[in-house]
């Protein structure tokens, strides 16, 4: 019963991260090493990295939401 309501809920779920098994703190290591100052990304800009899509591939869900909010 709990696994259904849990699928459930996921199934609502719109706005997922694109990152496969990358973590978030490998992410943020990531993009501050990209910057010129050697400074930690914002939390906007980690949003943003963390939903990137690759061209020619399939997603469950709409990007225009997500990127509206980017």
């Amino acid at each position: 019963e709990e696994s259904r309501k849990n699928r459930a809920n996921r199934q609502l779920a719109d706005d997922m991260h694109t990152m496969g098994p990358t973590s978030y703190a490998f992410m943020r290591e990531k993009l501050k090493q990209e910057d010129p100052n050697k400074e930690e990304p914002s939390k906007a800009k980690v949003y943003g990295a963390s939903r990137k899509r690759k061209p020619g591939k399939s997603y469950k869900t709409n990007f225009a939401k997500t990127k509206q909010m980017i």
